[in-house]
C-alpha cells in the first residue's frame, strides 16, 4: 500500500503561509501504553501508534448476533451517547493544475483556527483541512502552491473506495451486507403534510426506504438523504453495540466503566486506562463478525491493557478466528463510509 501524505501550515498572516511540507508514514508499529492501533491506516485501540503528523508550527458459545431478544436491548444499562464535533459537512471539489482537474474533499472545522493540511490516502484519495474561515481564494493559492507534491502524491484512483451513492437506486452497506436504497418523495397538501422524514428497513434487510419531502433539488435531497441515513446508521449502532457489549462482557467477566459511540474518522475502537470504550459508528456497515471482533478487542483491553501474548489469548478464547477478522477490517477505512 502506498504511504499516506501529509501537507501542513500555519496561518499566522491573513493569508496563511506554508510552514511544512512532509508524508506520513502509512504506519509506526511501536506499542503504546494509550491503544491507539494503526491496521494499515486504519486505527484500531492498542496495537500501535498512529502515523506522526507532519510538523506544524503552533466467541466460544456466543449467540450469533440478532439472536438476543429485543427485550434485552431494551434492559441494557450501557449508554452510548455521539461525541459532538465542531467539523462542518465534507464538500467535494476540484482543483485545475496544469490543464488537469484534481478532485479533492474539502473539510471545514471551527475547532481548526490557524493551520492548514492537505493529506493524500489510497483509499479516499486528496483530502484538505482547512480553519472554516479560509477562503476559497486561499485555498486554492495553497493547492497551486503545492501542485509538484500534489502530482508526486497522487493515489491510484483503482484503489481510491467510492463512497455511497446516496440517491435513489443506489446502494448502502449495513452489517456487512449490500443493501439498496430506495428514496420516496411523499406527496403534501393542505390537509395531509405527509408522514416526517424516515428509514425503514425491509423484513427481508435488502431494501432500505428513505421518506423524503418532495420538491428539493437534487445536491439538497443528496444531502438530505445521507443526513437521514447517518442518523438511522447511528441508532442502528447503538442499539446493536449495546446488546453485543452486554454479552461479551458477561461471558469475559469484565464491566466497562463507559461505552460510547465515536466519530472518528481514522480510529475504529479505543479503550483507556478508566475501561472507557469507544466504538465508531461505522462499524454497523461492517459484517456481525467483525464488529464482534472489534467488540471483544476492546474489552479484552480490560483485562489486558496492552497487546502481549497474554491479550491475544483472551481475545482468541472468544474469537478463535480474530485474524481473519482482523484481515477483514483492514480492507476498510472509517473516513471511507461516510
Amino acid at each position: 500500500m502506498r504511504n499516506v501524505g501529509s501537507v501542513s501550515k500555519e496561518n499566522r498572516q491573513p493569508r496563511p503561509r506554508t510552514e511544512a511540507v512532509g508524508i506520513v508514514p502509512e504506519a509506526v508499529m511501536q506499542p503504546t501504553a494509550t491503544h491507539v492501533e494503526a491496521l494499515t491506516g486504519n486505527f484500531l485501540d492498542g496495537e500501535f501508534d498512529p502515523p506522526p503528523s507532519p510538523p506544524v508550527a503552533n466467541a466460544r458459545g456466543i449467540p450469533a448476533a440478532g439472536d438476543t431478544p429485543t427485550s434485552a436491548r431494551a434492559r441494557s444499562s450501557i449508554n452510548l451517547p455521539l461525541r459532538r464535533t465542531q467539523q462542518l459537512e465534507p464538500t467535494k471539489r476540484t482543483i485545475v493544475i496544469d490543464g488537469e482537474s484534481i478532485p479533492y474533499t474539502l473539510q471545514r472545522s471551527k475547532r481548526r483556527k490557524r493551520t492548514v493540511q492537505l493529506q493524500a490516502s489510497p483509499e479516499t484519495g486528496f483530502r484538505l483541512l482547512v480553519p472554516h474561515t479560509m477562503s476559497v481564494g486561499d485555498i486554492e493559492e495553497f493547492l497551486l502552491e503545492h501542485s509538484g507534491w500534489i502530482a508526486n502524491n497522487r493515489p491510484d484512483p483503482d484503489q481510491i473506495t467510492p463512497e455511497p451513492r446516496w440517491v435513489d437506486g443506489g446502494t448502502v452497506m449495513f452489517r456487512g451486507q449490500d443493501v439498496a436504497l430506495k428514496v420516496l418523495e411523499n406527496a403534501s397538501s393542505e390537509t395531509d403534510n405527509g408522514p416526517p422524514p424516515s428509514v425503514v428497513k425491509s423484513l427481508t434487510g435488502d431494501e432500505v426506504s428513505v421518506n423524503i419531502p418532495p420538491g428539493m433539488d437534487a445536491d439538497d435531497k443528496s444531502r438530505f438523504i445521507r443526513q437521514l441515513l447517518l442518523n438511522w446508521y447511528r441508532q442502528e449502532a447503538g442499539d446493536h453495540f449495546r446488546t453485543r457489549v452486554t454479552v461479551y462482557a458477561k461471558v469475559m467477566g469484565v464491566k466497562p466503566r463507559h461505552v460510547k459511540l465515536s466519530n472518528a474518522r481514522k480510529r475504529w475502537g479505543s479503550c483507556s486506562e478508566k475501561r472507557s470504550i469507544n466504538l465508531n459508528w461505522r462499524l454497523i456497515m461492517l459484517d456481525d463478525r467483525v464488529i464482534d471482533y472489534v467488540i471483544v478487542h476492546e474489552l479484552a483491553h480490560i483485562v489486558e491493557l496492552n497487546h502481549s501474548a497474554r491479550f491475544w489469548r483472551v481475545v482468541e478464547g472468544v474469537v478463535p478466528d480474530y485474524r481473519e477478522m482482523r484481515r477483514q477490517l483492514m480492507t476498510y477505512s472509517p473516513s471511507s463510509l461516510g
